[in-house]
């Protein structure tokens, strides 16, 4: 970013200090063009104290931290032990709860879904202890929700104070994540962690880290986006940062009348076990049919390959079949052509399969087709369930996505899985 825009922004704009409780206890530092940090030596009260470092130094990233100190203007890593000089700027006093909502990669579509995180979380913490401080669009990939913390048993002695508060932020974002919020846990838990500042620019786009309302945080994104301060020479984000997806084709029937021909997007996850040599959960498609019909073929595969447990979801055109067993890509491709999946012709040009999701949306960010929607399950005796091997990273996405899976005493990979959000022809 060209330093002397970013010197003509900060000499007509003053940074957001307005929701920062405690300013002259925070500490402050920038990114500067030479990609070192500097640590503001002085006291910070108002926005024009700070403004001058802004036009002097040209940064090209302002934080904050979301810890109070003693002395903000030393503040120095946390001693490794309780017996090590603990100095005054590593007294911390308090710390607001700062939640990172972000979703990659850089497009409105993806900020559209982190801001809907964003609704909900802000929803599940208006319902607690914690009072929300403001509501930030970073300038870039998602949100930034700050609140502060009104625990009324703050520990006096100030090594006390930081290991209970940490204790204390690690419990609320396991509570967040069970609700199936994606939020980057570090931030919240980190207490010498510092965010983005608001009113400073964001060097990755040149947009303005600024602070929403309520009324614009429960509106889409692409309604308000271009009323965000940005320096107009940096790149607008796009609607989509998704590139085609190799080897996916539609099931072939009629044109539905209300999808014009053309290019949707949606999201897709893939059969790969992620942290397994070669090894595949099988997922597969089915054209739409006869329920009744689909789940006799696949009853039948059930039987012959000793399958675990089948999900089967509706699309409008297709049937999505996902089994949490694993097996090589040999194994897997008999499965396929057994029950004459259009997936075994993916498989056996791409060495994987990629099973659709999510809703189809076009460029104007209007839903086409819905997420598939679960319609049956297929149980798998128990003795088969505890002597195979499933992959954990499907089990964790359809727990992630509200279902309850049986024990699998067996299970391979990471607790990971793949999405892969792309371009499809229609």
């Amino acid at each position: 970013m060209d330093s002397e825009l970013i010197r003509e922004f900060y000499a007509g704009h003053l940074p957001d200090l307005s929701r920062i409780t405690d300013v002259n206890k925070r500490h402050f530092r920038l990114l500067l063009p030479n990609g070192r940090f500097f640590k503001v030596k002085d006291v910070i009260r108002t926005p024009q104290d700070l403004q001058r470092w802004l036009i002097r130094l040209k940064p090209l990233d302002v934080y904050y931290s979301t810890s109070t100190y003693l002395n903000p203007t030393s503040v120095s890593p946390r001693p490794r032990s309780a017996a090590e000089y603990w100095g005054p700027g590593n007294i911390i006093l308090g710390n607001d709860v700062a939640f990172d909502l972000d979703r990659r990669p850089l497009s409105i579509l993806n900020l559209e879904r982190a801001r809907r995180d964003a609704v909900r979380l802000l929803d599940l913490m208006l319902d607690s202890e914690y009072h929300p401080k403001y509501a930030a669009f970073s300038g870039s990939k998602g949100f930034h929700l700050v609140l502060s913390d009104r625990d009324p048993e703050m520990e006096a002695d100030h090594r006390s104070r930081e290991k209970a508060i940490i204790e204390r932020r690690k419990a609320l974002v396991e509570m967040v994540s069970q609700r199936g919020i994606q939020t980057d846990t570090s931030v919240t838990v980190d207490t010498r962690r510092i965010i983005r500042l608001p009113g400073t620019l964001n060097s990755k786009t040149g947009y303005c880290c600024q602070i929403l309302t309520l009324e614009q945080l429960r509106t889409p994104v692409a309604e308000w986006l271009d009323d965000i301060e940005r320096i107009k020479e940096h790149r607008v984000i796009p609607r989509f940062g998704w590139k085609p997806l190799s080897g996916h084709r539609p099931a072939r029937t009629a044109p539905q009348p209300d999808i014009a021909v053309g290019a949707g997007y949606t999201t897709f996850i893939t059969s790969s076990v992620l942290g397994t040599k070669g090894r595949h959960a099988v997922l597969l498609t089915l054209p739409k049919g006869m329920l009744e019909s689909v789940t006799m073929r696949l009853a039948r595969a059930q039987q012959e390959y000793d399958l675990t447990d089948i999900y089967i979801f509706e699309l409008p055109r297709s049937y999505q079949v996902i089994c949490l067993k694993t097996v090589q890509r040999n194994r897997y491709q008999k499965i396929l052509d057994s029950v004459r999946s259009p997936s075994a012709g993916q498989l056996r040009r791409y060495e994987r399969v990629s099973l659709r999701m999510g809703p189809l949306i076009d460029q104007n960010m209007r839903e086409l087709e819905p997420s598939a929607r679960f319609v049956t399950f297929l149980e798998c005796p128990e003795v088969i369930r505890e002597r195979t091997f499933v992959s954990r990273g499907h089990i964790d996405f359809l727990e992630k996505h509200g279902f309850t899976t049986m024990v699998h005493p067996k299970v391979h990979g990471s607790g990971e899985f793949k999405l892969v959000d792309a371009e499809v022809r229609l």
